[in-house]
């Protein structure tokens, strides 16, 4: 590895400019005005994937459902597991068919893999180590009393519970549920989310990046969403809206509009609206404006107009807030890769960060070599698309030197963006 002296700059302690409120304060702040929502349906396997378990389910039967060969081979009675035993081939079980008759001392019985064991099998004998004549079986390797055979019930019996409520369903779980015959599953129902962007601009000088971006991001199975479009700086409007979205959502989400000028106005219209709204600033490069609050049974969540701070907002205190209320056992951030700096550049201390990079190379152990993907700037797009993942540096960091160890988090592996 680099020399562990060469961690020290961007690894420091995350002491933050004062008056700004650290980002993990900010979304513990968030969480704690959540609580997962209130319904659940049942869907068969196949069409639950992605949501969220609302109740444990158990298997409606054992895996193995019987005894069953693990190999291509021959199924033996315990007399015949002593050398010089040649029992005769009785008759042949492929996967699928019935297991017939119990199997006797001096009789052997032909199996491929998966098929059934009749009653009184001991164990079975690879092929690869049988000789056969005059339709009799001669191991050169006498298989130990109970090998290659998969037992009912040994991966699981029926009756036994299978995954834990507050799980997202995968594909792995999806195959796990239809092994098992469970017929449906309890999920609970989807976060229902009211999406609107804000300001005069938008639609005339500027196009609306943030909403497409922001849908594209809520587009998970357990969300439905309702695009509310682009809303101008009107007081009345936005309260108007926000109070009809109160109803039938449980979270309002909303970027622009919260920076403070005269022409933002969002968080004054949710008070309007006779909602609650606090407005935040963040020790977080780019992102230091956030505003959440709530209007009848809606949490809100406004972001900042910016595209990288919108995005960074949404991927950092955004899901968070969504596990939550899809009713996740666990909420925790992505685990960030370890990387190495192929370059080095300064920044202004202050506020921890979030950097769009791209891997240009691997040094010797394999770790991804980094560099800035483009000019910094919140709303810039090019050096955001340009990036493989978003480069972390905590709130004291000054100085980023070449082969500095870095936190990095790529876009698929640590946010699950394709």
């Amino acid at each position: 590895m680099p020399d562990g002296t060469l961690i020290s700059a961007p690894l420091a302690c995350c002491d933050t400019a004062p008056g700004l409120l650290p980002l993990a304060a900010a979304r513990e702040r968030l969480l704690r005005a959540a609580v997962p929502v209130v319904g659940e349906e049942a869907l068969p396997p196949g069409m639950a994937l992605g949501r969220v378990l609302a109740a444990a389910p158990r298997a409606a039967l054992s895996l193995p459902p019987f005894d069953q060969s693990a190999m291509d081979g021959y199924a033996l009675h315990a007399a015949d597991l002593a050398p010089g035993a040649a029992p005769r081939v009785a008759r042949r079980i492929t996967a699928g068919e019935a297991a017939g008759p119990a199997i006797g001392a001096g009789e052997a019985v032909r199996v491929l893999t998966g098929a059934a064991l009749p009653p009184g099998a001991a164990a079975v004998v690879m092929e690869e180590h049988v000789a056969l004549r005059d339709g009799r079986v001669s191991a050169r390797r006498l298989p130990r009393p109970g090998a290659n055979i998969r037992r009912r019930g040994e991966d699981l019996a029926e009756g036994d519970i299978l995954l834990a409520p507050g799980m997202r369903l995968d594909a792995r779980h999806v195959a796990l549920l239809a092994a098992a015959g469970v017929g449906t599953v309890a999920v609970r129902r989807q976060v229902r989310v009211a999406l609107l962007s804000n300001g005069n601009e938008l639609g005339t000088a500027i196009r609306d990046s943030n909403r497409p971006m922001l849908a594209a991001l809520l587009a998970r199975p357990e969300v439905t969403l309702t695009d509310l479009g682009v809303l101008p700086d009107d007081p009345e409007a936005l309260a108007a809206a926000l109070r009809g979205a109160a109803v039938g959502h449980d979270l309002i989400l909303a970027s622009g509009g919260i920076s403070g000028s005269d022409a933002d106005h969002l968080p004054g219209a949710l008070r309007a609206a006779g909602g609650e709204a606090a407005v935040l600033k963040l020790a977080l490069k780019p992102g230091k404006p956030l505003a959440h609050g709530r209007i009848g049974g809606a949490l809100c969540l406004f972001l900042p107009g910016n595209p990288l701070a919108a995005l960074v907002g949404m991927l950092t205190l955004g899901r968070p807030l969504l596990a939550r209320l899809a009713g996740l056992a666990t909420e925790m951030g992505p685990a960030p890769l370890a990387a190495v700096a192929a370059a080095g550049f300064s920044r202004k201390p202050g506020r921890e960060e979030f950097l769009p990079a791209r891997i240009i190379d691997q040094d010797g152990f394999g770790l991804p070599l980094l560099e800035p993907s483009g000019p910094f700037g919140s709303a810039r797009l090019t050096p955001l698309a340009a990036a493989d993942g978003l480069l972390w540096l905590p709130a004291a960091t000054e100085r980023v030197a070449p082969g500095d160890m870095l936190r990095f988090h790529p876009f698929a592996a640590s946010f699950g963006l394709a």
